[in-house]
């Protein structure tokens, strides 16, 4: 044993897990967020409750006036983009919705930091082109 990574020393004491922590472990914990998720996430689902924009329709994420004046180049790179952005809010929202999942969670923060991640590099590059 003592040729083991340290990886597999520290998961080889641990080989009696039962199957009720095994489940336990594969479900997301419910806790609070920072404020400023707590509010991007309210903002987001109530735009998608106005019909504003659709998950299922990328190009209802954009902001057209800023989107259609733009060289073809650019918009064939944001309409790539947009594809992550709405799949990854389709995801987000399937969460927040879910009867199964807490509304509040290190998970859901994790998604939300993810779609800031993926909105920034988009209008880093390409100027404030998204509702949100």
């Amino acid at each position: 044993m003592s040729d083991m990574p340290d990886f597999q020393k520290a998961i080889a004491v641990h080989t009696e897990i039962s199957e009720e922590a095994q489940k336990k472990a594969g479900h997301a914990t419910g806790t609070t967020m920072d404020d400023k998720h707590i509010t991007f996430l309210a903002d987001l689902i109530a735009m998608l409750d106005r019909k504003e924009m659709d998950a299922s329709v990328p190009a209802s994420l954009l902001k057209k006036e800023n989107y259609d004046p733009l060289p073809q180049t650019a918009k064939d790179l944001i309409d790539v983009a947009l594809l992550n952005l709405a799949d990854q809010l389709k995801r987000i929202e399937a969460y927040f919705r879910s009867s199964q999942t807490p509304n509040a969670s290190p998970q859901l923060q994790t998604m939300i930091e993810h779609f800031w991640d993926m909105k920034s590099r988009l209008e880093d590059k390409h100027g404030d082109v998204l509702k949100f």
